[in-house]
C-alpha cells in the first residue's frame, strides 16, 4: 500500500489544501474522478452564469421598446453559445490538470475511487476500465468530494435520456419545449436560460411557490414574476416518465393528466457523494441524508480526517468552501485551531428576477421564536427604479437591539446589492452601518438603504 502524508479527495476547493501541503514538502495525493476544478468550474456556477448572461442579453433586447428603442433578435445560435462556454471551462480545467501533473507532487489519481478502511482508499476500478488499481493511505485526509444531481424515485425516469443540471449545461441543441421538474434555484436559473432564448418552458413544482428556501415574501414575489414568463404548475407530482419517438411523456398525479416535451430537466436537489466514495469505511459519521458530520473546526469524528465544502451540507456554495479552505489548513497543520463561522454567508439566484439573501429568513425567525423588526423598500419608489423601469423588493430583518438578522432582495442586480448587507453584518452587524452611510443618489444601492430607514 502506497503511503502519503496527505490525501485530498476532490479537486475543487480541495486543490488549495493539496497545494499548501506540497509547498510544505509533504507527499500529497489527489483523488478526482472527473475534470479538475470541481463542480463550480465544470458543472455549476461558472458555466451556468456564462450561459445565463446570454439569456440576460436576450431579455434586455426583448424589453428595449419600453426605453423607446425598437429592436429584435434576428436569430439564436444556441450551439455556439454552449460551445463557447464549454471551451472556456474545458481549457481552464485542462490547465489545472496539466499543472498538477507537471509538478509531480501532488500525485493525481484521476479515477473513480473509494475508501476501503481507515484513511485508506482503493484508487481505480477494473469495471470502469480505469486501468491500474492501487491502494493508498495517508496520515491526514481531507474529504472534499462534493455532491451530484439527485435522482428522484419517479417510475420510468432512469430509462429515459432526461437532463440533469450537468447535462443541461452541455446541451447543444435548443429544445422547443422543456419541462422542468423542480422549483429551486437550479430550476429557476436554467428555466431562465432556456426560456429567454426562446424555448417554451413548463415548470412542475411540488409546492405552491418557487424558491421555497428563500424568505417567504421574496419567494412569493419571485413566483408571481416568474409565472408571467413561464408556465408553472403548482402542487404537481410526477407519477411516471417515459420516452417515445423523441418525446418525453410526463404523467402527472393531477387533473392536467400528462405533458409532452422534447426535453425534460430534472432539478430536484443534490446528493452527497459519500456513498460513491464509501465514506462509511473510514468510520466517519454521516447524517441521515448522507452528509459528513463535522465540528466547528471542520474535523470529523475520526482523528486526522477533515471535511468541508458541499459534502458537509451546510451552506453548500463554492464561496463557502473557498472560505473553509484556510480554516481547514490552519486547523490541520498548525497548533492553533480556529472555528469556522457560517455567519453572514450570502447567496444569490441568477434568474430573472435575481434574488440575493443573507442571514435568517422571516419564517426561520418565527420558528426559532426570535422577535424581530422589518424594513422594506420597493425599487419603483427610487430614482433608479424609474430609470430602469423595473421593480423589486428589499427586505431587512433586525433584532430589537438593531442587529441585522437577515437581508433579502429580489430585483435587478440583487446578487451585487446583497454584498452591502454581507459587509455590514460582518463588520459590526448594526443597522447604523447602513443608515449612517451617505449613498450616492440616485444609484441603485440607495434602494437597500431605504429598506433600512423603513425599519419600524
Amino acid at each position: 500500500m502506497k503511503k502519503f502524508d496527505v490525501l485530498v479527495v476532490g479537486s475543487g476547493a480541495g486543490l488549495e489544501v493539496a497545494s499548501f501541503a506540497a509547498e510544505q514538502a509533504l507527499s500529497v495525493a489527489i483523488v478526482e474522478e472527473g475534470s479538475l476544478g470541481g463542480t463550480c468550474l465544470n458543472r455549476g456556477c461558472i458555466p451556468s452564469k456564462m450561459l445565463i448572461h446570454s439569456a440576460d442579453v436576450a431579455e434586455t433586447i426583448k424589453e428595449s421598446a419600453k426605453f423607446g428603442i425598437k429592436s429584435k433578435i434576428e436569430s439564436i445560435d444556441f450551439a455556439s453559445i454552449v460551445k463557447r462556454v464549454s471551451e472556456v471551462v474545458d481549457t481552464d480545467s485542462s490547465g489545472i490538470e496539466q499543472a498538477v501533473r507537471k509538478s509531480g507532487n501532488p500525485v493525481l489519481y484521476k479515477v473513480r475511487s473509494k475508501f476501503i478502511g481507515h484513511k485508506q482508499m482503493k484508487v481505480g476500478d477494473p469495471s470502469t476500465g480505469s486501468g491500474q488499481v492501487e491502494q493508498i493511505e495517508a496520515d491526514k485526509v481531507f474529504i472534499v468530494g462534493g455532491t451530484r444531481p439527485a435522482t428522484p424515485p419517479i417510475p420510468g425516469l432512469e430509462n429515459t435520456p432526461y437532463l440533469d443540471s450537468t447535462r443541461a449545461l452541455r446541451l447543444v441543441s435548443q429544445p422547443e419545449h422543456l419541462v422542468v421538474i423542480g422549483g429551486g434555484y437550479i430550476a429557476a436559473e436554467l428555466a431562465h436560460f432556456f426560456g429567454s432564448l426562446g424555448t417554451k418552458v413548463t415548470i412542475l413544482v411540488r409546492g405552491n411557490v418557487m424558491l421555497s428556501n428563500e424568505d417567504e415574501e421574496i419567494a412569493a414575489w419571485f413566483t408571481k414574476e416568474f409565472s408571467k414568463k413561464h408556465n408553472i404548475l403548482f402542487n404537481a407530482e410526477t407519477e411516471a416518465v417515459s420516452h417515445q419517438n423523441g418525446k418525453f411523456i410526463i404523467k402527472l398525479k393531477s387533473e392536467e393528466g400528462k405533458l409532452e416535451a422534447d426535453q425534460l430537466l430534472v432539478a430536484t436537489g443534490r446528493a452527497p457523494n459519500t456513498d460513491i466514495l464509501n465514506v462509511k469505511a473510514t468510520g466517519v459519521d454521516i447524517d441521515d441524508k448522507g452528509y459528513i458530520k463535522v465540528n466547528e473546526y471542520l474535523e470529523t469524528n475520526v482523528d486526522g480526517i477533515w471535511a468541508f465544502g458541499d459534502i458537509v451540507g451546510i451552506l453548500p456554495f463554492r464561496h463557502t468552501a473557498n472560505d473553509q479552505v484556510g480554516f481547514a489548513i490552519r486547523n490541520a497543520f498548525t497548533d492553533k485551531k480556529v472555528p469556522f463561522d457560517y455567519f453572514a454567508i450570502g447567496h444569490a439566484v441568477f434568474s430573472s428576477p435575481q434574488v440575493g439573501g443573507v442571514g435568517k429568513t422571516a419564517q426561520e425567525l418565527k420558528r426559532e421564536g426570535i422577535s424581530y423588526k422589518v424594513g422594506k423598500a420597493e425599487l419603483k419608489d427610487t430614482g433608479m427604479g424609474g430609470a430602469l423601469q423595473e421593480n423589486g423588493l428589499a427586505k431587512v430583518l433586525v433584532s430589537e437591539q438593531n442587529n441585522i438578522l437577515g437581508v433579502h432582495i429580489i430585483g435587478p442586480n440583487a446578487s451585487i446589492l446583497i454584498h452591502e448587507a454581507i459587509v455590514a453584518m460582518k463588520a459590526n452587524g448594526k443597522v447604523e452601518a447602513i443608515t449612517n452611510s451617505v449613498y450616492i443618489h440616485p444609484a441603485l444601492p440607495e434602494w437597500l438603504q431605504r429598506a433600512f430607514f423603513d425599519i419600524g
